[in-house]
């Protein structure tokens, strides 16, 4: 039996990049950089020069990344009845009853990262560049520290709790899962009525 679709539907669900987290990190990053550049203009040996210059060009580049950021306005996670996008991820739609769990990760408060794994991952693979580079590099253990699907909530104006309430929102219900809820209601139920 297909999907039934939700009795009332929910507003869709946008995020895009969160303009003053951005200029946080884009600070923070070039603060690094900064220092790196000092302490290859003014260490005296050839290790803190190739550490200082290292460091400076890459969270010089990190800064540059975030700063081009700034500027880009499109919707970079989108949840609606057409099923999950993540810009990031590729430009196809990922069903949301292809969803199998989901578990986040806290690297510290501001970084979050929601791990989605699916059903089938090979029916919504890694389109980006990036992110196909990233999985390769991690090799067996990627799917199990990214998920088949991730999305990092650090730069986007909308926190990872709001990301999962959204596809729970829209993710249509099967008649087995009707059932299974008006079981548990009628559980419950009967047990706030007992002494």
């Amino acid at each position: 039996m297909p999907d039934a679709p939700p009795e009332s539907a929910p507003e869709a669900f946008v995020a895009r990049y969160s303009v003053p987290r951005l200029l946080v990190w884009v600070a923070l990053s070039a603060g690094m950089g900064a220092a790196g550049l000092f302490m290859a203009a003014t260490g005296g040996s050839t290790f803190t020069l190739l550490v200082g210059g290292a460091g400076a060009v890459f969270f010089g580049g990190i800064a540059a990344i975030l700063a081009l950021r700034l500027s880009d306005r499109r919707p970079q996670v989108i949840i609606d009845g057409k099923g999950l996008y993540v810009r990031s991820h590729g430009e196809k739609r990922i069903a949301l009853r292809s969803i199998e769990t989901m578990r986040t990760d806290q690297l510290s408060p501001d970084m979050i990262k929601l791990a989605i794994f699916l059903f089938k991952p090979a029916k919504y693979p890694i389109e980006t560049r990036h992110r196909r580079f990233i999985w390769k590099l991690n090799g067996g253990g990627a799917r199990e520290f990214f998920g088949d699907v991730w999305i990092w909530t650090t730069h986007l104006d909308q926190p990872v709790d709001a990301v999962i309430r959204a596809i729970w929102a829209h993710r249509p219900a099967t008649e087995f899962d009707r059932r299974m809820w008006a079981l548990e209601d009628a559980a419950l139920a009967m047990g706030e009525g007992a002494p």
